[in-house]
């Protein structure tokens, strides 16, 4: 298998790339600058409270990615085997990055946080590239699904998916999905940073499994009320919301349920 990693720039993403080739050997690394900024909040009306809360939870965001991830986070060098790029904001789909990755003579693409891969690219390799979703398909698909589950009381949606990628948006074959176990000190991005960890476990998983011929992708099913957020219908305003269900014991309580609630929901192991 000749890898290569689809990646953006931040805390998460680099250990991501680093952790994936601690197990795996890596041809080809992409960072792309996706120019998403959900901290800015300059184009929101918000109250001087709403404004320290949203502040407050981005500063928090920060401080535990940089103790999660932070120990291995370097960018990856281009050295030896290994032939690292950086894309700027919009060229992710560019011939010039199908070049980058032709050259590199890959077969698999593993994928986790840039923006949406679009044709000719996603059509390079199929059954070939596959993507880690942060939030469980197909009943959280899109954007900021380990926050939404939270936001709607339901952190049994928490988690991440391998899935490989279509042309739908987090709608590929399901290849594993991955669980965070939480604890009712747990916090928002304390249950976030468990979820991308088990979640590169999941990755690494199934990459062995793609190795040794073992895969047996899963199409996504049907669920009564599938959830679907795109970037355009977030509002800081609903940070705010969480932090006031969180006070009102949202954590505690769903841990409390956590097992009957799991029950509920269908995962591929």
């Amino acid at each position: 298998m000749n890898l290569a990693i689809l990646t953006s720039v931040e805390t998460r993403h680099r250990y991501f790339a680093q952790a994936i080739r601690a197990h795996l050997p890596v041809a080809a690394v992409a960072y792309e600058e996706t120019g998403y900024t959900p901290a800015d909040t300059d184009a929101y009306d918000l109250t001087d409270d709403e404004e320290s809360v949203v502040s407050a939870h981005f500063a928090e965001r920060a401080r535990q990615e940089e103790a999660y991830f932070g120990h291995n986070a370097a960018f990856v060098e281009s050295r030896g085997n290994c032939t690292v790029r950086r894309l700027s904001p919009g060229t992710l789909n560019s011939p010039e990055t199908l070049s980058f990755l032709e050259d590199a003579g890959l077969d698999t693409v593993v994928v986790y946080g840039t923006n949406l891969i679009k044709p000719p690219l996603l059509s390079w390799r199929p059954g070939r590239m596959i993507n880690m979703h942060l939030g469980l398909s197909p009943y959280y698909r899109g954007t900021a699904t380990n926050f939404y589950p939270l936001l709607n009381e339901e952190p049994e949606y928490v988690g991440a998916t391998i899935h490989l990628l279509d042309e739908g948006i987090d709608s590929g074959a399901i290849l594993r999905h991955a669980r965070p176990k939480i604890v009712a000190e747990d916090m928002p991005h304390t249950i976030g940073a468990k979820a991308i960890l088990a979640g590169i476990e999941a990755m690494i998983a199934v990459l062995r499994d793609l190795e040794q011929g073992r895969l047996e992708p899963v199409p996504q099913w049907t669920v009564p009320h599938p959830r679907f957020y795109l970037r355009k219908d977030y509002h800081p305003r609903e940070i705010v919301e969480l932090y006031k269900k969180i006070d009102g014991g949202l954590i505690r309580q769903y841990v409390e349920r956590a097992k009957d609630a799991a029950a509920r929901v269908r995962v591929v192991e």
